[in-house]
């Protein structure tokens, strides 16, 4: 140990070590909860004086929690978080006056004594940050402020505990000290021959006694030297107690071993000469930036890309757009009920894929496709989740590889895909084949029960009405995009739920259909779908369209489906329309009612001839071959059997509905014979 008579004393300046969830933590807060805003946010940190390393200072996610305990072993320090929101704002802050006014603080809590109710208020710190989200790089920069005080003696040579006399007194009244007590606190002893060896709290701190006083505190210097926060608590005592001035104080800093034993704890002997008044506040300096990792006055940088897990890297940065949206323009986006929504794709050709991709982009996590065919090599180019090696290898499933090709641009994506025929009205089913389609009737089912939303993309009319039909039957929201070739229809279906709450106010020039009175894909149709590849040429069997226009539908479809979600009514939200079915830029339009994300038109009629887009509405019909209440309730009165009567023939439906009938009365000619209505020349007159 070294002695002498007058030396000064020195003090081993804390260490900031921060976990990674630490940032983690900030990140998520930044994000979901600060954004925009800089203001300071309070955070704990914590120390350990059992075997301790160096002098660190602790923080992690825990830093950031309103209440709570430090971990066993450790003590809590009380901290402050400015984090900027640029690297500019970061550079520019005035550093001295933020130490300054963190100083006060410190010394508010000095002078009114507030120290004596929680000592933990001395360990005070404060952290200078900024966080770049997009690369996981943050910037920062701790201090633990401390006022500039006349130097501190050192009175003769560092004593260990170990060596007092009656040693063992003063480790047993250590012990009977609770361990949330021991940060700081005051060791009596009388010295007397039959010494009383007691500990007592900072509160019942007597000044006449302050020579059997051992101001002791929980010390996480491993060296000589006593930690920083010792220069805190003499500051303290020398201000509450003007008469310690010129005393000799002695300071335990109680140290611990792997073993808890205390025989390593160092007591000082010291006495500061020179009053310091600290609570002309404007007059004190203070200083405690922490030096970085080159021994240098400044800031420190980590980047946790490297020790992110990439799954979970990935998750951030994808999220991170649909995040920022929430700091200023979408404040109220509901990203949870994104993240939740189960989308089940039909059809996973170019619609499918796009609206995959889409659905991605937005926060969907949990999606199913459902497709027959193979990957072709016309595919590729216009379908974006496969690619010629697929169509090469000749046995590529589309529905499998999309959900694949999916997980590997976002891996914490949940995709499954079903290769599997879509029994469709009109296409009879053969005495062989009736125990596989039993088989995918029973999937298609399952999955549409297990499911939030259904998607209509596959390329045909006919392979739509099940879909329809079973999303009406299950009260699914349903969402259909059709192509023409230079044309695409998007639209919501009208849901099968009871109507609750607000049924749309009325609103001059515009007419309102309800969610529950909204027409299907089928609610315009006389007729019922049949086999439409059935005498068809090459160019009529696929769907020929320019290359727009899919993604144009697909784009549509995802964000009519992203609107819906974040109305109060979801698919229940009415659909406004004027006397002519458009919905234009105009007065009219302005007096829509928006959604959180604008209005919600029941369709759109979309033409790149002349890049045209029209709003109409239509009512559902009580005829219709899909959703119609006597298809329902055969459905669920006769189930499978029902199905495959419809499959045989599509002008079962017909029949059902009372469409045939409605067809005869319309198709009724009246012959005429000519001869009767001959005009002549003479007649003529």
């Amino acid at each position: 140990m070294s002695s002498g008579s007058e030396d000064i004393l020195q003090f081993a300046p804390w260490e900031s070590f921060v976990s990674p969830t630490f940032w983690h933590k900030l990140a998520e807060l930044k994000l979901d909860y600060d954004r925009l805003s800089d203001a300071q946010r309070s955070i704990s940190g914590h120390y350990t004086n059992r075997k301790a390393t160096g002098c660190l200072l602790e923080a992690d996610y825990t830093s950031f929690n309103s209440t709570g305990q430090p971990p066993k072993f450790s003590h809590a320090a009380v901290g402050t978080i400015y984090n900027k929101n640029t690297i500019e704002e970061f550079k520019a802050l005035d550093k001295l006056t933020l130490l300054s006014n963190e100083g006060k603080k410190l010394l508010s809590d000095m002078c009114n004594d507030r120290v004596a109710g929680d000592p933990s208020l001395l360990t005070r710190f404060f952290v200078l940050s900024f966080a770049d989200l997009k690369c996981h790089s943050y910037y920062y920069w701790f201090a633990f402020p401390c006022p500039l005080t006349p130097t501190l003696k050192l009175q003769g040579a560092v004593t260990r505990l170990s060596d007092l006399t009656n040693s063992s007194k003063y480790a047993e009244a250590l012990q009977s000290l609770a361990p949330e007590s021991q940060n700081f606190f005051i060791l009596y002893a009388n010295g007397q021959q039959n010494e009383v060896v007691e500990t007592r709290s900072l509160s019942s701190l007597n000044e006449s006694e302050v020579e059997h006083y051992y101001f002791g505190f929980a010390d996480p210097s491993e060296y000589e030297h006593p930690a920083w926060l010792m220069r805190n608590y003499a500051a303290y005592l020398l201000q509450r107690f003007p008469c310690f001035v010129g005393k000799t104080l002695r300071f335990l800093g109680l140290r611990y071993n792997q073993q808890m034993q205390m025989d390593d704890s160092l007591i000082w002997n010291v006495v500061q000469s020179e009053a310091c008044d600290l609570t002309k506040t404007e007059d004190v300096k203070f200083v405690g930036w922490e030096l970085n990792k080159n021994g240098k006055m400044g800031p420190r940088m980590v980047c946790m890309r490297d020790s992110m897990d990439p799954a979970k890297l990935a998750e951030n940065s994808i999220n991170l757009n649909l995040k920022l949206m929430k700091w200023r323009l979408v404040p109220d986006l509901n990203l949870e009920i994104i993240s939740q929504t189960k989308c089940l794709l039909f059809g996973a050709g170019t619609l499918g894929c796009a609206v995959a991709r889409n659905l991605l982009s937005w926060g969907f996590k949990r999606i199913t496709l459902m497709d027959s065919g193979k990957v072709g090599f016309s595919n590729p180019v216009r379908q974006n989740l496969y690619t010629h090696a697929d169509a090469v290898a000749g046995n590529r499933m589309k529905a499998t590889t999309a959900a694949q090709r999916l997980r590997d641009i976002n891996p914490s994506a949940e995709t499954v895909g079903h290769v599997l025929e879509i029994p469709m009205p009109g296409h009879t089913i053969g005495k062989s084949l009736r125990a596989q389609t039993e088989q995918s009737l029973q999937l298609i089912e399952q999955q549409v029960q297990a499911h939030d939303v259904i998607f209509l993309l596959t390329d045909s009319r006919e392979s739509r009405w099940l879909p329809t039909l079973l999303g009406a039957a299950y009260q699914k929201i349903v969402i259909n995009a059709a192509l023409g070739f230079d044309s695409y229809l998007v639209m919501r279906h009208g849901s099968t739920r009871d109507m609750a709450g607000d049924s749309g106010r009325e609103i001059e020039g515009l007419k309102c259909i309800t969610g529950n009175q909204l027409g299907c894909y089928f609610c315009n149709d006389v007729t019922a779908p049949g086999n439409s590849l059935k005498d068809r040429t090459l160019d009529q069997q696929c769907t020929v369209t320019r290359p727009g226009v899919s993604n144009i539908a697909a784009s549509y479809a995802v964000e009519l489906l992203v609107a819906l979600l974040q109305h109060p009514q979801r698919e229940l939200a009415p659909a406004y329309y004027t006397q002519t079915g458009r919905l234009q830029i105009s007065a009219d339009a302005g007096k829509v009612p928006e959604g959180l994300l604008g209005i919600l038109p029941h369709s759109v009629r979309g033409m790149l001839c002349n890049y045209e887009n029209i709003l109409p509405a239509t009512q559902k019909f009580a005829q219709c071959i899909a959703c119609s209440a006597p298809v329902l309730s055969a459905f669920r009165n006769e189930g499978h059997a029902f199905l495959f009567r419809t499959f045989e023939t599509a002008k079962y439906l017909e029949d059902l509905t009372g469409i045939s009938e409605f067809k005869r009365l319309n198709s009724e000619i009246i012959d005429f014979d000519d001869a009767e209505f001959d005009m002549s020349e003479d007649d003529e007159d």
